[in-house]
């Protein structure tokens, strides 16, 4: 109910892409609904390209502008998705780490129906949203906004065409799913140790299944 009282707000405003919204705390006045319940509608809403939040910025219609992409230099130019997935084993355990402390409920909640999006998902398309916004509501999670800016940056690039982590069939989804879940489990119990853990093994799984495919194959995305 709360995705179709945003979007009957947005309908009723006339609203169009590039428009902001009131501020969260003032736009669940007007349609009734608490914080958590905004939140949820508004992640549907940025999940399927519907909107782009910023930090420090607010939260407006349409897609991110190029703009505002957050992007880190040298990405890109001669980088694999192997390249990505090694360079955020290195990092995002750390990040699950501290987001396992400073996690509010309601980006506990948050993060426990991303995991459940990403275990119904019926395609590769459909894992992708999911995926990265279960990776950045980790960053997020931390309240660290230079820990968001780059996870922001890191989605980006994982956006482009050429450098998709295609994760091929269903039976990866699932396993990769099935890792998520334990992530956020791990969290829940506020233990950063191994929720570090949990996100050094997934992110070494990913890591693994992409050195072997592009060992043997050009990038071909």
């Amino acid at each position: 109910m709360s995705v179709e009282a945003l979007n009957a707000f947005i309908s009723k405003h006339g609203l169009r892409d590039g428009d902001a919204l009131p501020p969260e705390r003032q736009l669940a006045e007007m349609l009734g609904l608490s914080r958590r319940e905004l939140r949820a509608a508004l992640s549907t809403l940025e999940a399927s390209g519907r909107v782009w939040r910023g930090v420090g910025r607010g939260t407006y219609l349409g897609s991110r502008p190029i703009r505002f992409t957050p992007t880190v230099a040298g990405l890109g130019a001669r980088t694999s998705p192997a390249d990505i997935a090694e360079m955020r084993l290195a990092i995002e355990p750390a990040f699950a780490a501290l987001a396992a402390i400073k996690a509010s409920p309601e980006d506990l909640a948050e993060l426990e129906n991303c995991a459940r999006k990403n275990a119904t998902a019926r395609d590769d398309e459909e894992w992708q949203k999911w995926d990265h916004r279960f990776h950045l509501l980790i960053a997020q999670a931390t309240r660290n906004p230079a820990i968001i800016a780059l996870m922001e940056a890191i989605n980006g690039v994982r956006a482009r065409p050429t450098l998709r982590e295609k994760t091929v069939d269903d039976r990866n989804r699932q396993r990769f799913a099935a890792e998520h879940k334990a992530i956020v489990d791990c969290m829940l119990e506020r233990d950063a140790d191994a929720a570090y853990a949990r996100m050094r093994d997934h992110l070494a799984n990913v890591a693994a299944r992409l050195h072997t495919r592009y060992a043997s194959t050009e990038v071909d995305e």
